[in-house]
């Protein structure tokens, strides 16, 4: 699986790119914990699963590419 991560997510993971194994189907949320210190402390985030806008519970596998990126607001 490849997890292409944006904005303040890349920072907290210390990449731009992850490439991990997942065996068999998993929540995209509990992945996404173990690559990303802090995950829970950014409330608002987009979560794109092969071009689709996705929740944390979805299910991904070892094929998917997953983009996670935080909302981002202002005036």
């Amino acid at each position: 699986m490849i997890i292409k991560l944006m904005g303040l997510f890349s920072h907290l993971a210390g990449a731009k790119e992850v490439e991990i194994k997942v065996d068999g189907k998993r929540r995209v949320g509990d992945v996404l914990r173990e690559v990303i210190p802090r995950f829970d402390e950014v409330k608002e985030k987009i979560i794109i699963i092969n071009g689709k806008v996705a929740t944390e519970d979805a299910e991904v596998s070892d094929c998917d590419v997953v983009k996670v990126m935080p909302v981002l607001s202002g005036g």
